[in-house]
């Protein structure tokens, strides 16, 4: 637990509830946060950019998703990812089966790109 997150729980009115932290959800964020995050001031992927027919346009977008996690998130391992293109162009799902490395076990994120050029992880 962080000095900030000791500090507020003591002042909270629940400071006597036992503290719980979601790895699994602060993982998820910061999955979007990095999607949604330009590198090097180039996002992930956008429709805007690319001349790809959907189905290339999945794989570039699965790889760089791929290569964005394996390198930013040192807390899972990428068992698999899928894609689903059936609304395309308006949105593309993408289905990865992560590892959690603490206690080796595995989870599901959906990641939906829409037409607004917003990645959402559910």
């Amino acid at each position: 637990m962080t000095f900030v997150d000791r500090v507020i729980r003591v002042l909270d009115e629940y400071a006597d509830s036992e503290y719980f932290e979601n790895p699994i959800q602060a993982i998820r964020e910061h999955i979007e946060t990095l999607i949604n995050t330009k590198e090097d001031t180039q996002e992930l992927l956008s429709y805007n950019d690319l001349d790809l027919n959907i189905k290339n346009l999945a794989i570039v977008m699965s790889e760089r998703i791929y290569d964005i996690v394996s390198t930013y998130e040192y807390r899972v391992k990428i068992v698999s990812i899928e894609y689903d293109e059936t609304l395309a162009p308006w949105q593309l799902k993408f289905f990865l089966t992560l590892q959690y490395n603490k206690d080796l076990t595995n989870f599901n994120i959906q990641i939906i790109f829409n037409s607004n050029r917003y990645y959402e992880v559910l």
